[in-house]
């Protein structure tokens, strides 16, 4: 097999699928007979969770405080996995993962055009029944997927009665968040004791099995790649958009490579060295096709992006690609590339904001897509 040029790591969840995949679990549940959910928004649960794991990760100190450093960004994936195992099989996850991939405009066109001389790596929060079945899509293999394992046919067997945790969880938190308008504040103490302190509960001994990919293990998986591909992490792009993200982008920019916060959050943004908003997966080919003179890249397309008029038949074929112009060309777009390495503080709560605007977007194509 012909040796690759050079060397990216993606993640999946909003760079290249709009599904928020456990969030579609979430929203299955109402229909699971037996555990009586229907008249719960469990969107809104799965909601809470992920505020809550967003909490955890961000406010000093709560992970000292409850005895629980392993804890990392994204394990709302393993905080919700119980309920999940309890009420779907393998065979449920599979089907629901095949029946919508989600797939960004442009993202099959893209990675057509990557696999020509870019080694592609996923890693991904997202559980395997998903992230293999996007990734296969894309003509990305296997062994190049780094995602959360899960199970359900083997932890079944752990899963005894957990209707009265469930209860709790649901019945009383959950409810009492939402009569408190959906205050995080008000269940923080009720969520700290459901999670952290019974630790002999069937709940919690199931969801202790359960690894997210997320965080630090993002990052141990470009360390992995590294090493396997002899590409240096000084020479990979990697590719991210929420807080699951963090440590990777972060390892990337501190190694002096390119970490993209591509239509993200503050997370993000704040570890990333390039910031890309586009409608389009096809946006952010010309970072990959500029790679060698990157810096260089940039700074001209800033210059001149303005003089375009965001037009981009107004654009002149020495900027880009003549492949890439004329992509822009078809699906009438232009992205906005920004070097997040010069700017102030207030140019990049701007920057955030229109990332979180451009994130807002390409979520809602998941209602669309549905």
């Amino acid at each position: 097999m012909k040796k690759k040029k050079f060397c990216c790591c993606w993640d999946l969840e909003g760079p290249i699928s709009a599904i928020d995949f456990a969030a579609r679990l979430s929203m299955n549940l109402n229909e699971v007979l037996g555990i009586n959910l229907r008249e719960y928004n469990m969107r809104d649960f799965f909601t809470m969770l992920s505020n809550y794991d967003d909490y955890i990760i961000d406010v000093p100190g709560i992970k000292e405080k409850y005895s629980i450093s392993e804890y990392q960004p994204g394990d709302t994936l393993r905080l919700i996995a119980p309920i999940y195992i309890s009420c779907f099989t393998d065979r449920d996850l599979l089907y629901l993962a095949r029946s919508n991939l989600g797939l960004l405009p442009g993202c099959k066109e893209l990675m057509e055009i990557l696999h020509r001389d870019w080694d592609v790596f996923v890693i991904s929060t997202s559980y395997e029944h998903f992230a293999l079945n996007v990734t296969a899509n894309l003509n990305i293999p296997r062994d190049h997927v780094y995602s959360t394992d899960l199970n359900i046919n083997d932890l079944k067997n752990d899963i005894l009665d957990i209707r009265s945790e469930v209860n709790i969880l649901i019945k009383d938190i959950f409810e009492k968040y939402l009569l408190n308008d959906k205050n995080l504040d008000s269940v923080l103490e009720d969520l700290h004791n459901f999670f952290w302190k019974a630790k002999n509960s069937n709940y919690i001994k199931v969801m202790n099995q359960i690894k997210v990919r997320g965080g630090k293990r993002k990052e141990f998986a470009v360390e992995q790649i590294s090493k396997r591909t002899n590409f240096p992490i000084s020479e990979m792009i990697a590719i991210g958009d929420s807080i699951t993200d963090i440590n990777m982008l972060q390892r990337v920019k501190d190694e002096g490579g390119i970490a993209i916060s591509f239509n993200g959050n503050r997370f993000s943004c704040e570890r990333a060295n390039v910031a890309i908003n586009t409608p389009n997966s096809l946006g952010a080919l010309p970072i990959f096709q500029a790679k060698p003179n990157i810096r260089d890249f940039i700074k001209q397309w800033e210059l001149k992006i303005d003089t375009f008029d965001y037009n981009p038949k107004n654009m002149p074929n020495n900027i880009i690609s003549k492949e890439c112009r004329n992509f822009f060309i078809k699906y009438n777009f232009l992205p906005e590339i920004i070097n997040l390495e010069n700017k102030s503080k207030e140019q990049l709560k701007s920057i955030i904001s229109k990332q979180v605007k451009m994130r807002k977007y390409i979520r809602s194509l998941t209602n669309q897509l549905a």
